[in-house]
């Protein structure tokens, strides 16, 4: 499942009630981890949000269901300053977009998607659209090329890699 198809889902508890939606990821690209889930509950002006790990997670399909009662949930309302954990942690909002290049300095493309399997939190690949001379595809990386992450993401490729995986 791509992150950008996670995002937005409906949560339930484990009663089937619904709880709200799946507004954001908490990503560690460079391990391939999604560290926690952020949902909102609640209309717009009383909106609350709350995070969850992979260990609250049931199951995911056309729902994300929770292993959690609602009054488990309700402790967690509010509990949680997200705004710092968004300012301190990567989510997805932050990767996507962000300008790929090799080792060698040379614009691969910037980070489209994720391939993730959000009921383990793991990131699988993410897929990066190719700049325009490679035409308008893209290719996936995996934990293992990633070198690191900053104001870009430097791939341990070089643009021969990358030319062979064009999807």
């Amino acid at each position: 499942m791509k992150a950008s198809e996670f995002i937005g889902k409906t949560v339930i508890d484990k009663t089937g009630v619904e709880i709200g939606k799946v507004e954001d990821i908490i990503v560690k690209p460079k391990k391939c981890l999604m560290d926690r889930i952020i949902i909102g509950s609640g209309g717009l002006i009383n909106k609350k949000h709350f995070s969850v790990k992979d260990n609250e997670i049931e199951s995911t399909g056309d729902y994300v269901l929770l292993n959690m009662a609602l009054k488990e949930i309700e402790d967690k309302l509010g509990s949680e300053d997200l705004e710092y954990i968004k300012k301190v942690e990567t989510n997805f909002a932050e990767i996507q977009g962000k300008v790929v290049i090799t080792q060698n300095g040379v614009k691969l493309g910037t980070v489209e998607d994720m391939v993730i399997k959000p009921s383990q939190c793991l990131i699988e690949n993410i897929i990066v659209k190719s700049k325009s001379d490679l035409g308008k595809k893209s290719f996936m990386v995996g934990k293992e090329e990633i070198i690191d992450i900053k104001d870009f993401m430097v791939l341990n490729l070089d643009l021969d890699d990358v030319e062979g995986r064009i999807i």
